[in-house]
């Protein structure tokens, strides 16, 4: 469960420490399940779109999420475009494969 007001990430063995940027990636990826949502969006809605840096803040961002949540979660990587939540309630297919970054 993620509580946006309290900005806690709780799961049936208890609160997940996040860093501020993972929980906003978390809470920007959990908000619409199984939407693709590119690098650039990501980028410009997590961080700004004024950012200045390499866009490799993300692949960490998103690896160390993955390592925090395990199992429960699960980030998709979809080549060349960005990342999508998998829906609990969606199939599994060969598009969008979970990988380390």
């Amino acid at each position: 469960m993620i509580d946006r007001t309290a900005r806690r990430c709780l799961t049936a063995k208890g609160e997940v420490a996040l860093r501020p940027r993972e929980f906003d990636l978390l809470v920007r990826l959990a908000a619409r399940p199984g939407e693709a949502v590119s690098r650039e969006v990501l980028m410009s809605e997590v961080w700004d779109e004024n950012w200045f840096g390499p866009t490799k803040t993300l692949d960490v961002h998103v690896a160390a999420l993955r390592r925090k949540l395990g199992s429960l979660v699960r980030i998709m990587t979809l080549r060349q475009f960005g990342y999508r939540l998998k829906n609990p309630d969606a199939p599994s297919g060969p598009e969008g494969r979970p990988g380390t970054v």
